[in-house]
């Protein structure tokens, strides 16, 4: 059996804590190399999961590693033009979100990828998720009738007050990252998934609620940083068109919450994703029915998820990637659906500052 060899960008914590551990336990894979700007991030990242090489030029990585697949994990403003070198070089490619800036960034890599003839999948992960899996289900057998509205929750108090960090996390509040880019992809996607659609047009008010803010853990703990940038706070609306509208709310000022990650209502119903947005999966699907025909009116039990003996992972991108990679087949992450969400998110901007509905060009 192959084992296809991965090398990672980006040593921080995402890849600590989540995709190295999960990616040793594969049968398919095996961690060829690590590479982080930060040189002695990246040696003692490579020492302690005891992987064969580390690099801390990225351009030095792709010339002397022998490699399959590349994860890119390094930050928000740096994806492009990681991601060009590794398709250009002839890699499979995994990317974290958002993996472009712009449209036409992302146009670029997907040409760039049919010209390597090499498979790219392009996070988030919800298109993978099981219980995002089950809602699109259960909206294409028409279970809910008509989908009228969309609502998704995907906010938190900020990469400062709810991650250990041991890097400065005042980045995130700066231009080309932001709570849009880095939550706001998440909602967007979840959305945009369960509907298998494109939105048509796209809607915002947005306001910078929390300008100065104090990191409460890690190695930068009790440093105060300015967040005056960027907004902070978002609510989305988006249409779909034929009745069909939906609402976001995003951002990095809900320090708690009680609100479910998605609820999708229709004619007949209303299915819902409960728990708050975690990256992987939620607490389960509930579902309410009030159909006449087969006399039902009333909620659910919680719904069984549609691999119940299978513990979803963040790492099961690669797993679908390999596969896709072994039977020349599309990924479940395709970049054009990564390519309509950031359509959204870059027409966003505009749709708040100038108090109006914009339309949406991309399709996927």
């Amino acid at each position: 059996m192959k084992k296809w060899k991965i090398a990672i960008m980006g040593c921080g914590m995402i890849a600590q804590d989540i995709y190295i551990p999960q990616i040793k336990k594969m049968s398919k894979a095996e961690l060829a190399a690590v590479c982080d700007i930060n040189a002695a991030r990246a040696k003692e990242c490579a020492e302690k999961f005891a992987i064969p090489q580390w690099y801390s030029d990225y351009d030095e990585l792709l010339e002397k590693c022998e490699f399959d697949i590349l994860m890119d994990i390094a930050s928000i403003p740096a994806h492009h033009e990681i991601n060009m070198k590794a398709l250009k070089a002839g890699k499979h490619l995994y990317s974290q979100k958002p993996v472009g800036l712009s449209v036409e960034q992302v146009t670029e890599q997907i040409e760039a990828a049919k010209e390597a003839h090499v498979k790219y999948s392009a996070s988030p992960i919800h298109l993978l998720r099981p219980d995002i899996k089950k809602v699109r289900e259960i909206i294409a057998n028409g279970t809910i009738g008509k989908v009228t509205m969309i609502r998704v929750h995907a906010s938190h108090g900020g990469p400062e007050y709810f991650q250990y960090r041991d890097a400065d996390p005042s980045w995130f509040f700066k231009p080309g990252a932001g709570a849009l880019y880095d939550m706001g992809v998440h909602g967007i996607t979840m959305a945009t998934a369960v509907m298998d659609r494109p939105a048509k047009e796209v809607g915002c008010m947005a306001a910078i609620s929390e300008p100065e803010r104090t990191v409460r853990s890690g190695a930068f703990d009790g440093k105060k940083i300015k967040t005056d940038m960027l907004p902070d706070n978002y609510l989305i609306t988006l249409n779909w068109g034929d009745g069909c509208i939906g609402i976001i709310d995003t951002g990095f000022c809900q320090k708690a919450s009680t609100v479910n990650m998605l609820e999708v209502y229709g004619t007949l119903g209303t299915v819902t994703i409960l728990g708050e947005l975690r990256i992987g999966e939620g607490d389960g699907v509930r579902l309410y029915l009030d159909d006449p025909e087969k006399k039902a009116r009333g909620w659910m039990d919680p719904l069984p998820q549609m691999y119940p003996d299978k513990e979803f992972e963040q790492a099961d991108s690669i797993a679908d990637l390999i596969e896709a990679i072994e039977n020349d087949t599309e990924t479940g992450l395709p970049p054009e659906h990564a390519r309509h969400v950031i359509d959204i998110l870059c027409t966003i901007p505009k749709a708040a500052e100038e108090k109006r509905i914009l339309p949406l060009h991309t399709e996927f």
